[in-house]
């Protein structure tokens, strides 16, 4: 048996920091649409589950530029 392999991508901090807080962020405004729609308030709720938007937005922006730049380096290289 074979140990476990080394992924050759490697993540920046920078990109873990910023999933962590737009997992953080979309769970709360989740959390808080979901609470208010189960309360009545629809259109407060409403507004919280598209507060949500932006986080995943965010998210996948930084992921993209991370890989991006990672393709670059590792073009580079070769």
């Amino acid at each position: 048996m074979n140990g476990p392999s080394e992924d050759p991508r490697r993540v920046p901090a920078y990109v873990a920091l910023v999933r962590i807080g737009a997992v953080v962020g979309m769970s709360t405004a989740f959390g808080l649409g979901i609470f208010l729609l189960v309360g009545g308030w629809w259109p407060a709720g409403l507004i919280a589950l598209a507060a949500a938007t932006p986080f995943f937005v965010v998210m996948r922006l930084v992921e993209r530029t991370a890989e991006a730049r990672e393709a670059a380096a590792s073009s580079d290289r070769a």
